[in-house]
């Protein structure tokens, strides 16, 4: 059901293709966890600006749920946990679950994928939390615009099938 972008580049040699897969993840925090959605036509989400972004992949939830889709959410273990992440991250610190909930679940992303964050203090707090992170971190406009359209259907991406919710 998930869909990647593949693109295909063509060797010296005819008969030989190198295929190489692009992804991009975002990190939501909520509440009640940290959340990590995959855009599914990521093509299409470099053809979109920013201004067009919110028409296009979030005009409807049904919109939102065929471009984002939920490949884990992992809930805090308690009020307590919740309150100290989201005082770290407000501080641009990265607490041990999200360092933990990164590594394990980019894990096996590639070279040309990245991961939006909404907070750019926060991006610098990764970068030098999880140095081997595998993937490049994003926080632009675009990136905005795709949090914005996250938190406006968030409950019905988060119900939404797959990944682990």
């Amino acid at each position: 059901m998930l869909e990647e972008v593949i693109l295909t580049t063509r060797n010296s040699h005819p008969s030989t293709t190198t295929t190489t897969t692009t992804t991009m993840h975002l990190l939501f925090e909520t509440p009640a966890g940290y959340s990590l959605f995959k855009i599914t036509d990521d093509k299409k989400l470099s053809k979109t600006s920013e201004d067009d972004l919110h028409d296009k992949f979030f005009a409807d939830a049904s919109k939102a749920k065929k471009y984002v889709s939920l490949i884990h959410f992992e809930p805090f273990a308690d009020t307590a946990d919740a309150v100290a992440a989201a005082a770290a991250c407000i501080d641009g610190k990265v607490p041990k679950s999200l360092k933990s909930f990164l590594k394990k679940q980019l894990k096996k992303s590639g070279k040309g994928d990245s991961l939006a964050i909404a907070d750019k203090s926060l991006v610098a707090g990764i970068k030098e939390a999880v140095p081997t992170l595998p993937c490049s971190l994003a926080c632009d406009a675009k990136t905005h615009e795709l949090f914005r359209g996250i938190r406006c259907y968030l409950d019905e991406l988060l119900e939404g099938e797959g990944g682990d919710a």
